[in-house]
């Protein structure tokens, strides 16, 4: 063999491409093939990154989980219980049926109820009352077929029916000091009522509101108009109409249920005086003595007892026998004398 040879010898580097230089060419894969092995590689791709984002998307949905447990466990840490009902006033007297409002706006009779809390809604039917204390001072009283909610110590809301409020409650009541409640709101559909030092009562009738004034003055803020009314006068608003004011009496008739709802006071020890001085009141009469004599003996005179469930009127001609005074009553006046 020939060094020549020895070097051509296939296996060596340079046989191994003088012998693919002398091959013929590879022939190339079909398209089909081809498309196949796209597809392949695509599936396997798709395999592969989906088992990473499922991963990921675990990881993900269990962070957000940890979360939200965090969050539910701080809310659960700061949450404090329930506020305690707030009362706003104690019940006088009642006549007839008196009803609470319920959450689906079923009507509960009520015959015991002493205390009310903010929130609560009173009914009352035909033919009855409530007479009420506000917890901060005054005199609130309820008509038949009327509906009130109580929304705090000085608002409340009338939805339909007639109220009555005396921002001066009397002392001969047990408990009570003469004092002027100095805030206090009747809400309506068609304004809000405030007084300035007052007895008032306050109405809604199909949509409109009137405020019919016996002493002092209020002042109504309505959705499209504001107004006032003062003693003997009634102020009426309804919609978008302007206020109307005409003059009324502050006794009578349309008073009554006013004083049927009268609470019942304490006059033992009291003079005379100022037990005819709350019944004028009550009543929306004004007071005469015949002599400055009958005066001074009303001042010196000592009441017994309490006026029980008897009307101001009726009191004072039935309490006022066991005393030397008497008393009628004449256009609007209380006319006291000797008996």
């Amino acid at each position: 063999m020939t060094m020549t040879e020895r070097n051509e010898i296939p296996g060596t580097d340079a046989a191994i491409e003088a012998l693919l230089r002398e091959a013929p060419p590879r022939p190339a894969p079909s398209a089909e093939d081809m498309a196949g092995v796209r597809e392949a590689v695509r599936d396997e791709w798709a395999a592969v990154t989906g088992r990473r984002r499922s991963r990921r998307r675990l990881v993900s949905f269990a962070a957000a989980a940890t979360v939200i447990l965090a969050v539910a466990a701080t809310v659960n840490l700061l949450q404090v219980p329930s506020a305690l009902p707030v009362p706003v006033a104690t019940i006088d007297k009642t006549s007839g049926s008196i009803y609470l409002l319920g959450e689906q706006s079923e009507l509960h009779e009520t015959k015991n109820l002493a205390e009310l809390t903010a929130g609560q809604t009173l009914v009352t039917g035909p033919d009855s009352g409530a007479g009420i204390a506000w917890s901060n001072g005054g005199s609130l009283r309820i008509d038949e077929d009327t509906r009130v909610e109580f929304v705090s110590p000085d608002e409340i809301m009338l939805r339909s029916g007639r109220v009555y409020f005396d921002s001066q409650p009397t002392s001969l009541k047990a408990g009570i000091t003469q004092s002027s409640i100095a805030s206090f709101a009747i809400r309506t559909d068609q304004g809000v009522v405030r007084h300035v030092g007052t007895q008032y009562m306050t109405g809604i009738d199909g949509g409109a509101l009137t405020v019919s004034v016996r002493e002092g003055r209020i002042e109504v803020e309505g959705t499209y108009h504001t107004g006032s009314a003062k003693a003997g006068e009634r102020l009426s608003l309804a919609g978008s109409n302007r206020p109307s004011i005409t003059n009324i009496s502050r006794h009578g008739e349309a008073w009554g249920w006013v004083e049927q709802m009268a609470p019942e006071i304490d006059i033992d020890q009291r003079s005379a005086y100022e037990f005819i001085g709350w019944a004028g009141r009550e009543s929306g009469l004004e007071i005469r003595y015949v002599s400055d004599a009958v005066e001074r003996r009303a001042h010196d005179a000592t009441m017994k007892g309490t006026t029980a469930n008897l009307e101001p009127q009726v009191a004072l001609h039935t309490l006022l026998q066991t005393t030397d005074l008497n008393a009628h009553i004449e256009d609007g006046w209380i006319i006291v004398n000797e008996r």
